[in-house]
């Protein structure tokens, strides 16, 4: 799992313990649930400090809780008891409120940095400067930048597909986090955001590198062949070349990936902040075809053969369990 992975999910959980204590603010068990969550890593702590500041933020209503980490973890069971009607109207907008600023935080950066990119829901396509076509998907964005005889594009985040106008004087440069991708005419696809860093080819050949190490992974990729980097592993596999952006066809296709992959795909269209409650059920694995289009319809698909659960409240906040 990536660095923006680990960070992703920790923003959820805490999210998730600030939403339901807010929404039963009395319950000691939750209470020293939270507590021993935040106890077990200072990382999570500060996840959740941050919740708690961005609902202050959202001027909507003030935290209810004030919590005081303990020095030793609290062992007590984590239950959760059913939001009243008036109760849940109560902080309901505060918390769409905050949910949505700490969703935007991480974009403001790329959006900065960023000389295309997209809204969620939104696709894209670019035409460079050389003739290079790069595809945006759903909350994407890319930097550029040609000079002499370099033509460097960065994945700031999401994924893209390349289609490359053919110059072997000035081969064609795509960093995204960890990897470089060069080539000098050929078409595929990069992805960052779904659990993993991923390189796919659908025509010609292309050569990534770690810049991390300066060590080659995998040499020449020829088509048919997906790389996927996971914690600093390479893995290389074979895949149909017509599948190498299917996302430019409205789907996700999965087979035997695990849940947590395929919400990370549709958590880009979806139209808000989507929060994978359960670890085991993220681990699950499933094989389908699910339309981009209908990510609410797709989720709750994806969710069924596990007994999982989609509750939404209001528009803008989804939680999976």
């Amino acid at each position: 799992m990536t660095p923006a992975d680990c960070a992703t999910r920790r923003r959820d959980q805490a999210l998730d313990w600030f939403l339901r204590l807010q929404a039963a603010p009395g319950d000691a068990q939750l209470r020293a649930g939270m507590e021993q969550w935040c106890a077990a890593d200072e990382a999570n702590a500060k996840a959740y400090r941050k919740a708690e500041r961005v609902w202050q933020m959202s001027a909507q209503l003030a935290p209810t809780t004030q919590a005081q980490w303990p020095q030793e973890p609290v062992l007590a069971p984590v239950v959760s008891l059913p939001v009243r009607p008036k109760r849940r109207r109560y902080w309901l907008g505060g918390a769409i409120a905050a949910c949505l600023m700490l969703a935007l935080a991480p974009s403001l950066s790329q959006r900065m940095q960023a000389d295309y990119r997209t809204a969620a829901g939104e696709t894209r396509d670019v035409t460079l400067a050389d003739g290079s076509v790069v595809q945006l998907d759903s909350d994407t964005a890319i930097s550029v930048r040609f000079a002499g005889d370099r033509r460097d594009v960065q994945l700031l985040g999401g994924q893209a597909f390349f289609k490359v106008a053919p110059d072997k004087s000035k081969p064609f440069h795509v960093r995204a986090e960890a990897l470089e991708v060069t080539v000098t005419g050929t078409a595929f696809n990069v992805d960052i955001g779904a659990g993993q860093m991923r390189v796919a080819v659908q025509e010609g050949s292309v050569k990534v590198d770690d810049w991390r190490v300066a060590k080659a992974l995998a040499g020449q990729l020829k088509p048919g062949d997906r790389l996927d980097y996971h914690d600093g592993v390479a893995h290389l596999d074979r895949f149909a070349p017509a599948q190498a952006a299917a996302w430019r066809n409205g789907q996700v296709i999965a087979d035997d990936t695990p849940v947590s992959e395929v919400v990370a795909e549709l958590r880009r269209y979806a139209p808000g902040l989507v929060v994978l409650r359960n670890d085991e059920l993220g681990r699950k694995r499933v094989t389908g075809v699910y339309d981009l289009r209908k990510p609410l319809a797709a989720l709750r698909a994806v969710m069924q053969p596990h007994g999982g659960k989609v509750e939404t409240y209001g528009p803008w906040v989804i939680v999976l369990r």
